[in-house]
């Protein structure tokens, strides 16, 4: 269990830092205190992170803006072979990397309806969540998918190419022991 724990901190760590790195958010305002500001830098990188199939085909980020390229799928794709390389197991590396994208996704939801009531007036707000909402699970169905198994079997192949190399050079050096037994 410790295990785990601590594979799902690191992939989610590498997931938020690389994208930190990738994405440049906006400062928050004045006006927004010091952990909503940070819930929203949060939100935003992850914003980046839940579409990197569309991405990656040129479109746009979640809900309108900038084109980031093949930056998420990248961020993916390296995050969760470095999770595979340090697990060592195929099925402990998937079952890491799919519970650390659904709590990124999670997080993404759910810090929508914590974040635009505080930005938008009561109605605002509400049509802006429907409208990322729509975006994502209407017009990007796709890259849920994506996000969701890409990374498993990234990391599952990492994880099963380490186990497959370690347990090779366990038994070449175990047919070296019994060709050349030690006087």
């Amino acid at each position: 269990m410790k295990s785990f724990i601590l594979g799902l901190g690191t992939m989610v760590a590498s997931v938020t830092i690389g994208s930190l790195l990738a994405f440049s958010s906006e400062a928050w305002s004045a006006e927004l205190p010091l952990q909503v500001g940070l819930l929203k830098m949060l939100h935003d990188i992850y914003s980046f992170l839940l579409t990197p199939l569309s991405s990656a085909l040129g479109a746009p980020s979640l809900g309108g803006g900038i084109y980031l390229g093949i930056w998420p799928l990248i961020i993916w794709i390296v995050s969760s072979a470095f999770v595979g390389l340090l697990t060592g197991e195929p099925y402990r590396a998937a079952k890491i990397v799919f519970t650390s994208t659904l709590i990124i996704f999670s997080f993404w939801i759910f810090s929508n309806f914590m974040l635009y009531p505080v930005r938008s007036d009561n109605l605002a707000w509400l049509s802006e969540v429907d409208r990322l909402m729509s975006d994502l699970f209407l017009y990007r169905s796709l890259d849920i998918v994506f996000f969701l198994a890409v990374p498993s079997i990234v990391s599952a192949t990492a994880a099963f190419l380490i186990f497959y190399i370690v347990s090779s050079r366990s038994k070449i050096s175990e047919l070296k022991e019994e060709q050349y037994p030690a006087w």
